[in-house]
Parts: structure tokens; C-alpha cells; sequence
């Protein structure tokens, strides 16, 4: 499962909390202090609507349920577990100045540059929306994804960290509630990634700008 992950492959886990657990963090995001932020991170903009506004915290309540659920997916441990919540006001979208369409800031999670273990991410859903989930694109340039999976709620999906991805709108919806799930994983340096190549080399993926923050 690792190997496929980080050759570019998309792993979708339907019904991974039990019920009574996913309304209860449902609960607790409902009940969130809420920080305003905007992506990319790090970037000035003079107001959140000069870039893709959107709000976050983190949640780290569940972590150890989660850590040892997904090792128990990929068959491998696990390093440096993060949990972060996210929510998206479709209206303020809308007035954002980027003129986003159903496909929100496309980017990765980290450099694949960096000389550190492989980042795993994963994305939990808390709605049901065809137009809503996440999109893949094999580069930042691109329009049209190459891979989409559609929003469900108590949805996993895992991907690799520096692939290209981004959030998709549904405009139905008043705002889009989602987890994401950051974490490493050992492996040997030797090991790069068939599908996204040699970094230090030119004329692969790698070659864009990545961005630090997390954003799905």
C-alpha cells in the first residue's frame, strides 16, 4: 500500500471512524475556535480576499486513535503525526480576487527537495458533495485534474504529500468541513518516487515553486 501511495497513487478508505466517532469530532469542529488565515501561508496580501481565504486550527484530539488506525492500513509505523482542521466559507470564495472556479489553490504539501522521510497525507470528508472533494493534477500549470475523488462523509483519502492537488468548490454548500492528516514515514534514502522522479534533476515535476502550509 506505502509503495503504491508514494508511486503517485490515491488510497480511498470509506467508513473510517465508527459512527459514534465521527459525529462526535463533528461536534467538536462544530464547536471550534475558528483562526482566519489565507493561502498561501506566509504570502502578504493586503486582506484575506486578495488570496483564497479560508480558516483553520488544530486538532489533535484523536491522534492516537488515528496514528494507529492508518499504521494499520499502510502496514508501517508512522512518524510526526499532525491533524489539522479546515473549513472554507464558499461565499468569501466567491469574493475572493483569484477568481476561483470549482478548482480551488492548487499545490503540494512539501518540497519533494527536502531531505527528510516521505510526507503522507490524508483528507477526511464530513459532507456528501460530487462537486466537493479533491482534485490531483500531475503539475501546478495545469486546469484539468487527473485524478478526482468526490466528498463523502467518513472518507479517508491518502496521497502523497508532493503531489499536486487542490480543494474542489461545491457553490450549493455554505462552507466545506474537512480533517487533514500530516504524517512520515521511514524509509530509505535511496527510495524516490517512480512517479514523480529525481528531484535534483531537471524537467520533472519538482521544477514549481511548493508551498508550506497545508491546503486540501
Amino acid at each position: 500500500m506505502i509503495d503504491y501511495i508514494l508511486k503517485g497513487g490515491i488510497s480511498i478508505h470509506p467508513g473510517f471512524f465508527t459512527e459514534e466517532k465521527f459525529y462526535s469530532i463533528k461536534s467538536d469542529l462544530d464547536k471550534l475556535e475558528w483562526n482566519k488565515v489565507h493561502q498561501p501561508a506566509g504570502s502578504y496580501y493586503g486582506n484575506r480576499m486578495q488570496a483564497f481565504p479560508c480558516y483553520e486550527n488544530n486538532y489533535d484530539k484523536e491522534n492516537d486513535y488515528l496514528k494507529t488506525s492508518i499504521e494499520g492500513i499502510l502496514q508501517t509505523t508512522i512518524t510526526d503525526f499532525q491533524t489539522l482542521a479546515r473549513k472554507i466559507i464558499l461565499s468569501e470564495v466567491k469574493e475572493s480576487k483569484q477568481n476561483f472556479g470549482k478548482y480551488g489553490f492548487i499545490h503540494r504539501d512539501y518540497s519533494p527537495e527536502a531531505k527528510s522521510e516521505p510526507l503522507i497525507a490524508g483528507m477526511m470528508y464530513f459532507d456528501q458533495s460530487y462537486d466537493g472533494g479533491t482534485a490531483f493534477f500531475s503539475s501546478q500549470m495545469e486546469k484539468v485534474p487527473d485524478i478526482y475523488i468526490s466528498a463523502y462523509q467518513n472518507r479517508l483519502v491518502l496521497y502523497h504529500g508532493g503531489r499536486y492537488h487542490s480543494p474542489c468548490l461545491d457553490y450549493t454548500f455554505e462552507e466545506r468541513l474537512t480533517l487533514s492528516f500530516f504524517f512520515k514515514i521511514e524509509r530509505k534514502k535511496k527510495v524516490i518516487n517512480e512517479q514523480w522522479g529525481d528531484p535534483t534533476k531537471a524537467g520533472n515535476y519538482h521544477q514549481f515553486n511548493y508551498v508550506d502550509k497545508k491546503l486540501h
